[in-house]
Formats: C-alpha cells, structure tokens, sequence
C-alpha cells in the first residue's frame, strides 16, 4: 500500500466525487423540477424533504413548471457523477490500493464481518466519549462506511438516468417514474445522512492529531 493508504488514483476520484456529490445535493435541494402538476404545490414536512425552492412556489394545476437552469446543472452534474461511478467500479476489479470491492464491502466475507465486529468492539468505548481510535485501527469500518456511500451514489446514478429518459415535462409521470423518483430522493437522503457522519468522522479524527486528510488528499 501507499502511505496513504489510497492509490493515487483513487484519491483523485475520491475528491472528485467529493465535490460533484456536494454540489448535486445543494443543487438538488434549490432547483425547481419541470413537471406538470396534478394540483398545486404547497409548501409540507415530508420524510424525504422535495427541493425546496419547488415546495416553496405556487403552481396551478396542469400547468408544468418550466426547466431552469438549476434543473439542467443537476442533469450535467448527475451524468458525470454516474460516469465518475462506473470508473470507480472498474477500479474496484483491479489490485489498486484501497480500491478492490471487498474491501468496500468487508460484511460481504466471514472474514470481514468478522474484523468489523472487533474493530466495533474495541472501538465501542471511544465512541461513548466522543473519541475515535486511529486510522490504522478502524480501517474496516472507514472502508465500509465509503462502500455505502458508493452503493448509495451508484443508486442515485442509476435511477437518476432512467429519471433523466423517462421524466415528462409535458404530462404527469407515470407510476413507475413517480416510484424511481421516490427512490432516488431516499437515497439522496441517506447519502446526505452517510456523508454528515464521513465529514464529522473527518473533523474528529483531525482533532485529535490523526491527520485522516493526508490519507486521502490527492496531491500527496
């Protein structure tokens, strides 16, 4: 392994989709959506929170909501996340350091269920006080932590493309396209929840003089 713990090329992916997820969900959460309404839209607390800017206007009823330049960005910026996805997946089948699959995906094995439990264990207690252990003795559960956030990304990729052919501005989606697009709001909204816990992770470990972002940086 490298230093870091990434191959190079990983870590330049790992940023890049850093920055493109980041930016998709802060997009995703203030454009306006082209659709035809069946009724008007009102303002609503929903488990899954719709674009908010969208949620906050008035539309008429059978009338679409004209395409903004917001919604075409998230177009651009989900194809390119979906991209960035498929290269991520073909690094996962190569030697790479930090890129095969298994060890994005440690509860897959016996052996790997096995270390994330004990690594849990062990670090149980820190937890309890606000403390992580270091790097070298977590790296099971790092790993799967970014595992999920991959297979949370490659499902927004996959269902955002098939919103990206099947989405009608025209007329009221039909009941396949309304359940692919619930879907793809829940799994934003456990990226956004797995990301929070990455970044907070991050923000730890740098307190307390681990310096994780040296691992991962891509200049290094």
């Amino acid at each position: 392994m490298t230093e870091q713990g990434y191959a190079k090329q990983i870590r330049i992916l790992h940023s890049l989709l850093a920055l493109c997820m980041l930016t998709q969900i802060a997009i995703g959460e203030l454009m306006d959506v082209p659709e035809v309404e069946d009724a008007p839209a009102v303002a609503g607390i929903h488990l899954i929170v719709p674009a908010y800017a969208h949620e906050g206007q008035k539309h008429p009823a059978g009338m679409p909501v004209e395409e903004t330049l917001g919604f075409e960005v998230h177009e651009i910026l989900g194809l390119t996340i979906a991209g960035l996805m498929l290269i991520r997946l073909m690094f996962a089948m190569t030697s790479l350091p930090g890129a095969n699959w298994r060890e994005l995906v440690p509860w897959a094995s016996a052996d790997g269920r096995k270390q994330l439990k004990h690594e849990i264990k062990v670090q149980m207690a820190g937890w309890k006080q606000g403390k992580l252990a270091p790097p070298e003795d977590g790296e099971a559960v790092a790993r799967c932590v970014h595992g999920f956030i991959l297979l949370a990304g490659l499902g927004m990729g996959v269902t955002g493309t098939v919103l990206y052919f099947g989405w009608s501005q025209t007329t009221p989606q039909t009941d396949l396209i309304e359940l692919v697009a619930e879907t793809h709001e829940l799994l934003v909204g456990g990226l956004e929840a797995l990301l929070a816990a990455h970044i907070l992770a991050v923000i730890m470990h740098q307190r307390q003089g681990h310096n994780i972002i040296a691992r991962i940086k891509p200049t290094a």
